[in-house]
């Protein structure tokens, strides 16, 4: 390989590797999670069976996990059911961002411009780059690998390599199909905006079609017309059926070839013809808060429905989760154990749901600042500055934006539970879910602050900082509720000061101490940005 297409390939690795070693450091902790905690909980036959009984006997849940009749009574089995549709999602997701990003998004940028200047044909240009997406897809898959045979070994699961292998590789090969698709949106669209709206639609239907087959026997046939369905039938543990990954890996090239085989079109065009004039719009452009407002318009509500929709969905299943946890015991208790210690199963399901929310928040923050990053990084924000605009003003009105944000999306996913309760005729106190609500701020704010610390001494690395915190919490906070951990990692997270029981008041005085925490960080961060000077990407 010359100098210059291995330049394509390292830039294309480069850009998508630190969401891959992201998503594979998620999706390997999650798998080390269920699979240690499964295994410390239903470590006897009896208890597994129990389980897996129950389990079956409420489908509803297979809408967002797996098919329980595949469990087989056996940790693994119950490592396929938690994990792989819910990351096959995540890496799906994480594979259209990055494609759409390094196609369409360079090309938005004009960076794309100087790539394509060069001797190099269009086509050969995004097989290289998406040569260098594969690259980091497999990094991810070898790291989410790796944690999994660590689970394997400290746990004591009897398992095989090659049944952790595939079962690592059903919860990647999505992301492969959905980076093909990417690359493909990405000569359809005229943004990446509208690229990845295009990618996005079919995720989501196709995803609803994998949930919906779970749900029901009678659509059990609606597996066999969407990727998600087909990782699943892949079957990893027992009796595994490879011929559905040869089909992800077939629709992938496929998708992929398409968006390499459509990519010989002029710069700046698009398959699908948008308009060559655009009405000037000036709404929202007087200060950076506004600005920040209109450049993340989208992105902020895209948040907000998904958070809402995941509360409402968990929220509506508590009464079919119910009748499952009390016929799992010792399931029932983690659940009320995570979920703030609520008697009532139904509520402490819909209270370990608020963790999922909280979790989404987070990785909304964290997005936050990386978009900030963004700005700075491909020098938007210089436009900015060459106004009468201060550094400082302009990092704090884009964090009170988000805080902002944060906030109104925490008080409606207080609407949305306190509406679904009291369509299942749960009885819930609205002014405690509202309290409880707005105290998931708390944590959500002081990640904000270290990601505003970070962003002021080391920006490169401040997103890299958040999901560390993100993914070192959720990992203790599962594992904890099922074993006795050490009292030093039970304080290293986030979630051990946050209140998810929707039937009690919340802890104020955490709450302000996150608060107070969250702006000492943030001033701190906002006097280092002011000191430094502008980092490119």
């Amino acid at each position: 390989m010359n100098t210059s297409k291995w330049a394509l390939f390292r830039f294309g690795f480069r850009q998508t590797l630190k969401g891959a070693i992201i998503v594979g450091l998620i999706s390997g902790t999650q798998l080390l999670v269920q699979g240690v905690a499964y295994q410390k909980t239903y470590g006897t036959a009896p208890k597994q069976a129990e389980l897996a009984t129950s389990l079956a006997n409420a489908p509803g849940l297979g809408f967002i996990y797996g098919d329980a009749h595949a469990l087989q009574y056996s940790t693994q089995g119950y490592m396929v059911y938690r994990v792989l549709a819910f990351m096959g999602v995540v890496t799906a997701v994480w594979a259209l961002m990055s494609t759409t990003k390094l196609l369409r998004g360079a090309e938005e940028d004009g960076r794309y411009e100087v790539i394509r200047a060069g001797t190099i044909t269009p086509r050969r240009t995004v097989s290289l780059l998406a040569a260098g997406f594969a690259g980091a897809w497999w990094v991810g898959l070898i790291i989410s690998y790796l944690l999994t045979l660590v689970a394997v070994k400290s746990g004591g699961i009897a398992t095989t390599g090659t049944a952790m292998w595939l079962l690592n590789l059903a919860i990647f090969l999505p992301g492969l199909v959905f980076g093909g698709l990417g690359l493909f949106t990405s000569q359809l669209g005229l943004t990446r905006g509208r690229a990845m709206l295009y990618g996005i639609v079919p995720l989501v239907v196709l995803f609803l079609a994998r949930g919906t087959a779970n749900t029901s026997h009678s659509l059990h046939w609606l597996l066999n017309w969407t990727p998600f369905g087909w990782a699943q039938l892949v079957s990893p543990v027992y009796n595994s059926d490879r011929i559905w990954i040869l089909l992800l890996a077939a629709l992938a090239i496929v998708l992929g070839s398409l968006g390499v085989w459509f990519a010989e079109r002029d710069y700046g065009e698009s398959i699908i013809q948008a308009s060559s004039t655009v009405r000037s719009r000036f709404f929202l452009l007087k200060n950076a808060w506004q600005v920040g407002l209109r450049q993340n318009f989208w992105v902020l509500l895209g948040w907000g429905l998904g958070v809402l929709l995941v509360i409402g969905l968990i929220a509506g299943l508590a009464s079919t989760a119910e009748d499952a946890l009390k016929a799992a015991g010792s399931l029932s208790k983690a659940v009320s154990k995570l979920g703030g210690g609520a008697n009532d199963l139904k509520v402490a399901f819909m209270s370990a749901g608020v963790l999922f929310m909280v979790m989404i928040l987070l990785i909304m923050s964290t997005s936050i600042v990386g978009a900030i990053r963004r700005d700075e990084a491909k020098q938007y924000l210089d436009n900015i500055l060459v106004a009468p605009q201060k550094r400082t003003a302009w990092l704090m009105q884009r964090l009170l934006l988000g805080a902002g944000v944060v906030l109104l999306i925490s008080l409606l996913g207080g609407l949305v539970i306190q509406t679904v309760a009291t369509l299942e005729h749960t009885t819930l106190d609205f002014l405690k879910v509202l309290a409880t609500s707005m105290c998931l701020v708390g944590s959500v704010a002081f990640l904000l602050g270290v990601g505003t610390l970070l962003y002021g001494f080391l920006p490169r690395l401040a997103v890299i900082g958040m999901y560390a915190v993100i993914i070192w919490s959720f990992a203790v906070t599962v594992l904890a509720s099922a074993v006795n951990l050490n009292t030093i990692l039970k304080h290293s997270t986030l979630f051990l000061y946050t209140n998810f029981n929707l039937t009690q008041w919340p802890d104020w005085e955490t709450f302000m101490w996150f608060i107070v925490l969250a702006v000492v960080f943030s001033v701190t961060g906002i006097w280092a940005f002011a000191q430094r000077d502008i980092v490119p990407e």
